[in-house]
Protein backbone atom coordinates (compact mmCIF):
# COMPACT_ATOMS: atom_id res chain seq x y z
CA UNK A 1 0.00 0.00 0.00
CA UNK A 2 1.14 3.54 -0.61
CA UNK A 3 2.68 5.48 2.27
CA UNK A 4 -0.36 7.27 3.66
CA UNK A 5 1.64 9.72 5.71
CA UNK A 6 3.40 10.94 2.59
CA UNK A 7 0.64 10.70 0.02
CA UNK A 8 -2.57 11.08 1.98
CA UNK A 9 -4.43 14.10 3.20
CA UNK A 10 -4.35 15.14 6.85
CA UNK A 11 -7.49 15.94 8.74
CA UNK A 12 -9.86 13.23 7.47
CA UNK A 13 -12.71 13.62 9.95
CA UNK A 14 -14.93 10.58 9.52
CA UNK A 15 -14.64 6.82 8.99
CA UNK A 16 -16.43 7.19 5.65
CA UNK A 17 -14.03 9.88 4.49
CA UNK A 18 -11.11 7.75 5.62
CA UNK A 19 -12.47 4.77 3.69
CA UNK A 20 -12.86 6.88 0.53
CA UNK A 21 -9.32 8.19 0.93
CA UNK A 22 -7.95 4.68 1.32
CA UNK A 23 -9.77 3.52 -1.80
CA UNK A 24 -8.43 6.43 -3.83
CA UNK A 25 -4.89 5.85 -2.61
CA UNK A 26 -5.12 2.18 -3.47
CA UNK A 27 -6.42 2.90 -6.96
CA UNK A 28 -4.18 5.81 -7.94
CA UNK A 29 -0.39 6.03 -7.88
CA UNK A 30 1.11 8.58 -5.54
CA UNK A 31 2.53 11.56 -7.44
CA UNK A 32 6.16 11.57 -6.40
CA UNK A 33 7.58 14.97 -5.49
CA UNK A 34 11.22 15.70 -4.68
CA UNK A 35 13.35 18.75 -3.87
CA UNK A 36 15.36 19.54 -6.98
CA UNK A 37 16.81 22.27 -9.17
CA UNK A 38 15.97 22.67 -12.86
CA UNK A 39 18.38 24.26 -15.33
CA UNK A 40 16.77 25.45 -18.55
CA UNK A 41 18.22 24.98 -22.03
CA UNK A 42 19.91 27.95 -23.66
CA UNK A 43 20.28 29.84 -20.39
CA UNK A 44 22.02 29.71 -17.05
CA UNK A 45 18.69 30.31 -15.33
CA UNK A 46 17.77 27.85 -12.60
CA UNK A 47 14.62 27.21 -10.60
CA UNK A 48 14.67 25.40 -7.28
CA UNK A 49 11.79 23.86 -5.39
CA UNK A 50 9.63 20.76 -5.05
CA UNK A 51 9.48 19.02 -8.43
CA UNK A 52 7.29 16.34 -9.93
CA UNK A 53 7.03 15.05 -13.50
CA UNK A 54 3.67 15.15 -15.27
CA UNK A 55 3.70 12.35 -17.84
CA UNK A 56 0.41 13.38 -19.46
CA UNK A 57 1.83 16.74 -20.57
CA UNK A 58 5.52 15.76 -20.65
CA UNK A 59 6.36 18.60 -18.33
CA UNK A 60 7.75 19.36 -14.89
CA UNK A 61 5.76 21.07 -12.18
CA UNK A 62 7.85 22.94 -9.64
CA UNK A 63 6.68 24.68 -6.48
CA UNK A 64 9.17 27.28 -5.29
CA UNK A 65 9.86 28.37 -1.72
CA UNK A 66 7.56 31.40 -2.08
CA UNK A 67 4.63 29.14 -2.93
CA UNK A 68 4.54 29.85 -6.67
CA UNK A 69 3.91 26.81 -8.88
CA UNK A 70 5.34 26.76 -12.39
CA UNK A 71 5.05 24.25 -15.22
CA UNK A 72 7.82 23.86 -17.80
CA UNK A 73 8.09 21.51 -20.75
CA UNK A 74 10.53 18.66 -20.28
CA UNK A 75 12.00 19.48 -23.70
CA UNK A 76 13.04 22.91 -22.35
CA UNK A 77 14.93 21.47 -19.37
CA UNK A 78 18.66 20.88 -19.75
CA UNK A 79 19.33 19.31 -16.38
CA UNK A 80 17.55 18.11 -13.25
CA UNK A 81 19.59 18.04 -10.03
CA UNK A 82 18.04 16.35 -7.02
CA UNK A 83 18.78 17.73 -3.58
CA UNK A 84 19.32 14.16 -2.39
CA UNK A 85 19.63 10.80 -4.09
CA UNK A 86 17.08 8.11 -3.18
CA UNK A 87 17.78 6.22 0.02
CA UNK A 88 18.82 2.68 -0.74
CA UNK A 89 19.67 3.20 -4.41
CA UNK A 90 23.41 2.70 -4.14
CA UNK A 91 23.02 -0.32 -1.87
CA UNK A 92 20.55 -1.90 -4.31
CA UNK A 93 22.93 -1.30 -7.23
CA UNK A 94 25.75 -2.84 -5.19
CA UNK A 95 23.50 -5.81 -4.37
CA UNK A 96 22.90 -6.41 -8.08
CA UNK A 97 26.62 -6.16 -8.83
CA UNK A 98 27.36 -8.70 -6.11
CA UNK A 99 24.62 -11.12 -7.17
CA UNK A 100 22.13 -10.37 -4.36
CA UNK A 101 19.31 -9.87 -6.83
CA UNK A 102 16.23 -10.65 -4.77
CA UNK A 103 17.06 -8.09 -2.11
CA UNK A 104 17.59 -5.39 -4.73
CA UNK A 105 14.56 -5.91 -6.99
CA UNK A 106 11.77 -4.41 -4.79
CA UNK A 107 13.92 -1.38 -3.89
CA UNK A 108 14.79 -0.72 -7.53
CA UNK A 109 11.15 -1.08 -8.61
CA UNK A 110 10.07 1.54 -6.09
CA UNK A 111 12.80 4.01 -7.06
CA UNK A 112 12.26 3.57 -10.80
CA UNK A 113 8.56 4.40 -10.36
CA UNK A 114 9.04 7.31 -7.95
CA UNK A 115 11.80 9.21 -9.78
CA UNK A 116 10.54 9.30 -13.36
CA UNK A 117 12.56 11.73 -15.49
CA UNK A 118 14.61 12.80 -12.47
CA UNK A 119 17.76 10.72 -13.11
CA UNK A 120 17.54 7.85 -10.62
CA UNK A 121 14.87 6.27 -12.84
CA UNK A 122 17.57 5.40 -15.40
CA UNK A 123 20.02 4.08 -12.80
CA UNK A 124 17.36 2.02 -11.03
CA UNK A 125 15.83 0.66 -14.26
CA UNK A 126 19.26 -0.32 -15.56
CA UNK A 127 20.09 -2.23 -12.36
CA UNK A 128 16.62 -3.78 -12.24
CA UNK A 129 16.83 -4.98 -15.85
CA UNK A 130 20.29 -6.38 -15.17
CA UNK A 131 18.97 -8.27 -12.13
CA UNK A 132 16.23 -9.76 -14.30
CA UNK A 133 18.73 -10.72 -17.00
CA UNK A 134 21.01 -12.43 -14.50
CA UNK A 135 18.05 -14.44 -13.14
CA UNK A 136 16.87 -15.46 -16.64
CA UNK A 137 13.79 -13.20 -16.53
CA UNK A 138 14.64 -11.82 -19.94
CA UNK A 139 11.11 -10.72 -20.85
CA UNK A 140 10.88 -8.73 -17.64
CA UNK A 141 14.26 -7.16 -18.34
CA UNK A 142 13.19 -6.05 -21.80
CA UNK A 143 9.87 -4.68 -20.52
CA UNK A 144 11.64 -2.56 -17.91
CA UNK A 145 13.89 -1.07 -20.60
CA UNK A 146 11.08 -0.44 -23.05
CA UNK A 147 8.79 1.07 -20.41
CA UNK A 148 11.49 3.52 -19.37
CA UNK A 149 12.14 4.60 -22.95
CA UNK A 150 8.46 5.31 -23.54
CA UNK A 151 8.54 7.92 -20.80
CA UNK A 152 12.19 8.92 -21.00
CA UNK A 153 13.59 8.49 -24.55
CA UNK A 154 16.84 10.15 -23.49
CA UNK A 155 17.64 7.10 -21.36
CA UNK A 156 19.48 5.61 -24.34
CA UNK A 157 21.97 8.47 -24.06
CA UNK A 158 23.45 6.49 -21.18
CA UNK A 159 25.88 3.92 -22.55
CA UNK A 160 25.42 1.73 -19.49
CA UNK A 161 21.63 1.65 -19.78
CA UNK A 162 21.76 1.15 -23.55
CA UNK A 163 24.10 -1.81 -23.04
CA UNK A 164 21.61 -3.55 -20.73
CA UNK A 165 18.74 -2.80 -23.14
CA UNK A 166 20.68 -4.36 -26.00
CA UNK A 167 21.54 -7.39 -23.89
CA UNK A 168 17.82 -7.87 -23.24
CA UNK A 169 17.03 -7.60 -26.96
CA UNK A 170 19.76 -10.15 -27.70
CA UNK A 171 18.45 -12.51 -25.02
CA UNK A 172 14.95 -12.28 -26.46
CA UNK A 173 16.20 -12.81 -30.05
CA UNK A 174 14.87 -9.44 -31.16
CA UNK A 175 17.65 -9.31 -33.74
CA UNK A 176 16.12 -6.88 -36.23
CA UNK A 177 15.28 -4.31 -33.54
CA UNK A 178 18.71 -4.78 -32.01
CA UNK A 179 20.59 -4.24 -35.28
CA UNK A 180 18.61 -1.08 -36.02
CA UNK A 181 19.25 0.32 -32.56
CA UNK A 182 22.96 -0.51 -32.72
CA UNK A 183 23.32 1.13 -36.13
CA UNK A 184 21.65 4.31 -34.86
CA UNK A 185 23.83 4.35 -31.76
CA UNK A 186 27.05 3.91 -33.74
CA UNK A 187 26.12 6.57 -36.28
CA UNK A 188 24.62 9.22 -34.01
CA UNK A 189 25.33 8.35 -30.37
CA UNK A 190 27.98 9.67 -28.03
CA UNK A 191 31.32 7.90 -27.85
CA UNK A 192 30.18 6.09 -24.72
CA UNK A 193 27.04 4.80 -26.44
CA UNK A 194 28.84 3.97 -29.69
CA UNK A 195 31.53 2.01 -27.85
CA UNK A 196 28.93 -0.07 -26.02
CA UNK A 197 27.14 -0.67 -29.32
CA UNK A 198 30.33 -1.99 -30.92
CA UNK A 199 30.68 -4.61 -28.17
CA UNK A 200 27.09 -5.79 -28.56
CA UNK A 201 27.56 -5.97 -32.32
CA UNK A 202 30.44 -8.32 -31.56
CA UNK A 203 28.13 -10.35 -29.31
CA UNK A 204 25.69 -10.73 -32.20
CA UNK A 205 28.43 -12.17 -34.37
CA UNK A 206 29.63 -14.50 -31.62
CA UNK A 207 26.08 -15.75 -31.16
CA UNK A 208 26.09 -16.56 -34.88
CA UNK A 209 29.45 -18.40 -34.44
CA UNK A 210 31.41 -15.77 -36.36
CA UNK A 211 34.34 -14.97 -34.04
CA UNK A 212 36.38 -13.28 -36.79
CA UNK A 213 33.56 -10.83 -37.56
CA UNK A 214 32.98 -10.35 -33.83
CA UNK A 215 36.57 -9.18 -33.49
CA UNK A 216 36.70 -6.97 -36.57
CA UNK A 217 33.25 -5.40 -36.30
CA UNK A 218 32.99 -5.27 -32.53
CA UNK A 219 35.61 -5.99 -29.91
CA UNK A 220 38.78 -4.79 -31.65
CA UNK A 221 37.08 -1.59 -32.80
CA UNK A 222 36.21 -0.85 -29.18
CA UNK A 223 39.67 -1.70 -27.87
CA UNK A 224 41.55 0.32 -30.48
CA UNK A 225 39.21 3.21 -31.31
CA UNK A 226 37.46 3.83 -27.97
CA UNK A 227 40.28 3.56 -25.46
CA UNK A 228 38.95 6.68 -23.72
CA UNK A 229 35.67 4.93 -22.85
CA UNK A 230 36.97 3.14 -19.80
CA UNK A 231 33.81 1.45 -18.56
CA UNK A 232 33.51 -0.79 -21.63
CA UNK A 233 37.19 -1.69 -22.06
CA UNK A 234 37.34 -4.64 -19.61
CA UNK A 235 34.40 -6.34 -21.32
CA UNK A 236 35.75 -5.67 -24.82
CA UNK A 237 39.15 -7.09 -23.84
CA UNK A 238 37.65 -10.17 -22.19
CA UNK A 239 35.43 -10.93 -25.18
CA UNK A 240 38.29 -10.35 -27.61
CA UNK A 241 40.29 -12.97 -25.68
CA UNK A 242 37.45 -15.47 -26.04
CA UNK A 243 37.05 -14.75 -29.75
CA UNK A 244 40.78 -15.20 -30.39
CA UNK A 245 40.73 -18.45 -28.42
CA UNK A 246 37.85 -19.67 -30.59
CA UNK A 247 40.13 -19.03 -33.58
CA UNK A 248 43.13 -20.69 -31.88
CA UNK A 249 44.98 -17.36 -31.97
CA UNK A 250 46.71 -17.84 -28.65
CA UNK A 251 49.30 -15.10 -29.13
CA UNK A 252 46.67 -12.39 -29.67
CA UNK A 253 44.53 -13.70 -26.82
CA UNK A 254 47.52 -13.46 -24.49
CA UNK A 255 48.20 -9.89 -25.59
CA UNK A 256 44.74 -8.75 -24.53
CA UNK A 257 44.87 -10.87 -21.39
CA UNK A 258 47.96 -8.97 -20.23
CA UNK A 259 46.31 -5.63 -20.96
CA UNK A 260 43.13 -6.59 -19.11
CA UNK A 261 45.02 -7.71 -16.01
CA UNK A 262 47.41 -4.76 -16.07
CA UNK A 263 44.89 -1.98 -16.64
CA UNK A 264 41.65 -3.38 -15.21
CA UNK A 265 42.83 -6.01 -12.76
CA UNK A 266 40.05 -5.32 -10.24
CA UNK A 267 37.24 -5.52 -12.79
CA UNK A 268 34.59 -8.24 -12.98
CA UNK A 269 36.02 -9.40 -16.31
CA UNK A 270 39.57 -9.70 -15.01
CA UNK A 271 38.14 -11.86 -12.26
CA UNK A 272 36.67 -14.21 -14.83
CA UNK A 273 40.16 -15.00 -16.10
CA UNK A 274 41.26 -16.45 -12.78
Amino acid sequence: MHDLKRCGRAGVSSPMAMAVTLLLLAALPCLAQHPARLTMKGTDGQTQGIVRYLASSRSFEIKTANGITQTVKASDVARVELAQQPAGLQKAVNDVNSGNYQAAIPVLKQIAGSYVMLGPDVIASQALALAYLRTNRTKDALKICEDLQKVNPDALNSGSFAKVYWEALLAENRTATLRTSLRTAIETGSREVAAAAQVVRGDLEMQANNPREALLDGYLRTILLFQDVAFIQPEALFKAIKAHEALNEVQYAERWRKRLLANYGTSEFAGRLQ
